[in-house]
């Protein structure tokens, strides 16, 4: 029987040293694998699924799905290095592959605009680590809601009510059902009194991570060179981290 564990312990040597704080939420992880392009091929080159709708999420593109164990593993050394109590039996890793789709199934899986994937519990935040995993640099949109970047529990409630009246103005604008990525930002330009503001867009280059609270309201910033032969490939860890 074949394993896939020696080839992993083999190719995604960690090589990762230093941190670069961006803000209070946003941390930038230097030169993470020690040998990226053993690294990127292993992660890269595993069996992938179609992201569709009825997993309940707006990912565009497709994933790969790897053991808990792998992400605990790979975020260790952050975890020590920067003394977080970490739940570790909360992390989930997958490698996606996102990429330009000519229409859209929601505001939130464009690039234009933001969304969270948890708001804190009474003693834990959700953490996300993304690792890049292209040639080139990618990026992460940051933005504002009502002046807050980031999400209560209180405020998601506040937040997805507004997201539901954005998306009927949106389809009531176009009055069709399929609206594509250029013209939600088409609508989102003109539309006045707009409750969500882009903050800061952060870049992170090949093999370097970006780690932010999943509460924060983000999007990934999908350019038009990524298209389904060449995605945007990227790691993701989330972990659950003890306040």
């Amino acid at each position: 029987m074949k394993l896939l564990n020696e080839f992993y312990n083999k190719s995604c040597k960690l090589k990762y040293e230093s941190y670069k704080q961006i803000s209070s939420h946003i941390t930038l992880i230097d030169n993470f694998f020690e040998n990226f392009k053993s690294a990127k091929n292993f992660f890269i080159n595993r069996d992938k699924w179609e992201c569709i709708s009825y997993q309940n999420h707006f990912k565009p593109g497709y994933e790969s799905i790897f053991p808990d164990w792998v992400g605990r593993s790979l975020m260790e050394k952050f975890i020590l290095d920067n003394n977080i109590i970490d739940d570790i039996n909360s992390y989930v890793i997958v490698c996606n592959f996102f990429y330009n789709q000519y229409l859209l199934w929601s505001l939130s899986n464009s690039s234009y605009y933001p969304h969270i994937d948890s708001t804190p519990d009474d003693d834990a935040v959700e953490y996300v680590c993304l690792i890049n995993l292209n040639d080139i640099p990618i990026s992460t949109n940051f933005y504002t809601y009502k002046n807050q970047e980031c999400s209560s529990i209180e405020m998601r409630k506040d937040f997805c009510k507004y997201n539901k009246d954005i998306s009927k103005e949106l389809l009531d604008y176009y009055g069709k059902e399929n609206i594509t990525n250029e013209e939600v930002k088409i609508f989102l330009d003109k539309k006045q009194d707009l409750k969500v503001k882009l903050h800061r867009e952060v870049e992170y280059k090949s093999n370097q991570a970006i780690v932010y609270p999943s509460n924060i309201f983000h999007s990934p910033n999908i350019t038009q060179e990524f298209t389904k032969d060449n995605p945007r490939s990227a790691l993701r860890i989330t972990f659950w981290r003890k306040v």
